[in-house]
Formats: structure tokens, sequence, C-alpha cells
């Protein structure tokens, strides 16, 4: 597979001078897959469904695609505690499970409360692909690329094809509200600079989940004031909205279920991707030195700010954010390998470098970045795990069995994704100042 770019060959050797997203209408790049291109698509999409349904077998208890969804239950239950007038925080809310998002966040999931869990079940998956697809469609958008017919085809089959990637077939399972996160974050810090709102996403994301809140960092560093002003003052207004509604919860939250790392769960759990769950696996220990994981969240912070600064100042607005993004997950107390959305817009920037390069090698870089983070499984046949069961399924290439002299990379397979997406920006804008081609060149791709 390989780019090929036509039109004036000199706008490729300069740096482009205008952001991804100001590019007008009529200069924007066209998508061109040819048939070989939607041929490979097709076999891939094909492949990610049955390995949905089939890869843990669809009709598993529990582990099956369609038989959990109890985040979404969660969400479901604190949001008719808010709506009974309960306390949110004092103990579990649903089979054991704590309520750990913001008050914001449990005065939205009222709207749950209303429908019944099936309900709740098809609605909240329907949205999750849209909002899957809503997202690949704006990055292309963002990078500059013409949304004609072609364009969202290629955007409805990478859709489907993303549906394997362990976090989002992880989301999709649990009925997370991780790629609703990244939807408005890519919507919000990706439109054009201009724009007098820009920021309001950010900030509400923030109030519905903290993490999103480390974006603010990238505005600081790259000097994107206004939208940093409106994304805390946002944010203000959903904790403030918080005391109004529900003072009592409110008040408990923010002072002290907030520092609550408990009702999460476990730091050196396998499922956390994260620079504590890292210390905390290789020190054998579920509580790591807290001077060490700072130490050394502090030093991925640098890396990736670092990196995301860079491609800000490159005109890579949106492999910026992604790239904060990615951060924000790394420096989590504790991310989940769900949390880890974010390599959507990651593999198809990766794409695009590659079309654009005219290198077949190029190709090499979104395959590097999408097959670690593929839902690879393993099964152990343990009913005493989950009551009701009779195996325990890990998702995820850090749940796969390895030698001892792997396990510290496939232990820890996303943070050492991020480095090689950061480490390879600094390398190509900052070191090599590699120019991508001017938008109005036609980039032909597969």
């Amino acid at each position: 597979m390989t780019g090929e770019i036509s039109g004036s060959e000199s706008s490729g050797l300069e740096a482009s001078s205008v952001g991804e997203s100001d590019v007008p209408q009529q200069s924007k790049r066209r998508l061109r897959v040819g048939v070989i291109g939607f041929a490979v698509l097709t076999v891939l999409a094909i492949a990610s469904v049955l390995m949905v349904l089939c890869g843990v077998p669809m009709d598993a208890i529990y582990w099956g695609i369609f038989h959990n969804f109890l985040d979404l239950d969660v969400y479901r239950h604190g949001g008719s505690f808010v709506v009974q007038g309960l306390p949110l925080y004092d103990g579990p809310v649903f089979k054991g499970m704590m309520f750990t998002y913001t008050p914001f966040a449990g005065i939205l999931f009222t709207v749950w409360a209303v429908l019944t869990f099936q309900q709740a079940i098809v609605v909240w998956s329907v949205l999750n692909v849209a909002a899957l697809f809503a997202v690949i469609v704006l990055c292309w958008k963002y990078l500059g690329y013409r949304l004609d017919a072609k364009a969202y085809a290629v955007s409805v089959l990478a859709t489907v094809i993303f549906l394997f990637m362990e976090p989002v077939r992880t989301t999709l399972w649990l009925g997370q509200i991780n790629i609703f996160l990244l939807l408005l974050i890519v919507w919000d810090l990706g439109r054009d600079e201009k724009s007098r709102l820009r920021g309001i996403g950010a900030g509400i994301a923030a109030g519905v989940k903290l993490t999103p809140a480390f974006f603010w960092a990238y505005l600081f560093v790259t000097k994107q004031w206004r939208a940093l002003v409106t994304a805390v003052l946002t944010f203000a207004a959903t904790v403030a909205l918080g005391f109004i509604v529900m003072y009592h919860d409110a008040y408990t939250y923010w002072t002290g279920t907030l520092f609550d790392s408990e009702r999460v769960g476990r730091s050196d759990a396998p499922s956390n991707q994260s620079v504590s769950g890292l210390i905390a696996r290789l020190t054998h220990t579920p509580e790591p030195s807290q001077v060490l994981v700072l130490g050394l969240s502090a030093l991925a912070a640098c890396l990736g700010l670092g990196a995301a600064w860079v491609a800000y100042r490159q005109g890579q607005k949106l492999l910026g954010i992604t790239l904060t993004g990615l951060t924000a997950t790394v420096v989590s107390p504790f991310s989940w390998g769900h949390h880890w959305v974010w390599f959507v817009p990651l593999v198809i920037l990766a794409a695009h470098y590659a079309m654009a390069s005219r290198k077949a090698w190029a190709w090499i870089a979104p395959v590097v970045f999408l097959l670690p983070v593929l839902n690879w499984s393993r099964t152990w046949w343990d009913p005493t795990v989950f009551p009701g069961t009779d195996r325990f399924v890990g998702m995820g290439l850090f749940m796969l069995t390895v030698p001892d002299y792997l396990s510290i990379l496939t232990g820890a397979i996303y943070l050492w994704v991020f480095v090689v997406a950061a480490v390879s920006t600094l390398i190509l804008f900052g070191w090599k100042k590699w120019a991508v081609p001017e938008p109005e060149a036609e980039v032909t791709a597969i």
C-alpha cells in the first residue's frame, strides 16, 4: 500500500503555516481510496466483527460482548440515587460497585434512570458506535481532508475495524463513557482557535471525569489562553451545579471521595496501564512508592507534553491533542485499558502521515500502533472467580501469559506505545522538522 501525492511538489517541501482545521474547504485534500484499498479495509472490517463476536464467545455469561454493561448499570443507579435524593458516595450504588464520578456526572446520568436496563443497553451502544464514527470523521476533517462520499465510506469501515481495539471493545462491553469524552475533546479542541466557545467541551469533560483536566496543561504550554480560561470556567460551573443540586454529595466528593483511589481498584492490577500500575507490578506491591510514582509520572508528563507542544508548533494540532490524551492516561493514578481510546486518533494520524510520506514502508506505523492494542484474550477455566461463570477471560495484550523477560514489555504495552508515539513526534517534527505536504495537494491512499 503506497501513498502518492499529486500537485505542486514544492508545496510539500515547506512546513504548513496553517492549522489543520483552518484550511478552506476548496483547498482540502481528497482522500482517494482505490478498489484494492477498499477490499483490504472490508476484509479487516469483517475480521474485526468476527473477532468481536467470536474471539470471546458471544454467548459467554459476563464475558460475551452483550453480557455485561456493568458500568452502564452503575451509571443508571447513580442517576437513580440522585433522583431519589439518596447519598451517592456513602456506599455502593449497585452490586457492591461504588460511584466514582463527579456529582455533575451523577446529574447527567439521571436521564438513564428512566430507561430499563435493556433499553439503556441499546441506546448506549448505538450512541457509542455513532460517537466512534464521529471521532473518525472529525479526525479526517481536522487533518484537512474533504468529507466526500469516499471519506465517509472509509470512516464507516474504520469504525468497524476499531471495534476490535481493546479500549473500544471493552468500552462497549462495559457500557463505559470513554468514547463520548474522546468525541467531546476532539470536537472542541480541534476547532478553529478563533471560536469563542472553544474550551467548553474540555471543561465539560473534566466536569464529568477529572482526567480530561490534564488538557489544561496542554492549553497552558501552547499559550491557548482563551480556550484555557473557557475550560476552567466551564469546569467551575459544573462543580457549582453539583453543589446547587446535591450539596451534601458534592461536599463529600470534593473533600474526600476524590482522593480515595481504592474505590477504583488495586494499583498493581494488570489492567492498570499507567505509571503507577507499572511501578506497583515491578515492585510487587499494591501501594507503590509515591515518590517514585510522582517522579516517573513527571517525566512522562514532560515527554508527552513536550511532544504535544512540538506538534502544535508545527501545525499538527490533532497530533498535539492526541498526545495530550495519551499522556493524561499514562499519569493518571489508575488507567483501565478502556481509558486508552486515544489510540483511535493515533492510528488515524499514523495512516495520514503514511499517506503523506509517499513511502510504502511508512504503513508500518499504523500497524505498529494498532496491533498491540487489539483485543487479544486469554481464558482461565476457574468458576470460583465469578460465580455463575465457568471461566475468567483477560482481554488485552497485557493480560496474556508470556515469559518473564517479556512481561515488562507486554504488561505495560500501552505505556510503551505512548513512548513510541511521543519520541517519534519529537524526532519527526522537532529534530528532523519533517514537513507534511500542504493541504491543497491531493493524497491518494492504497
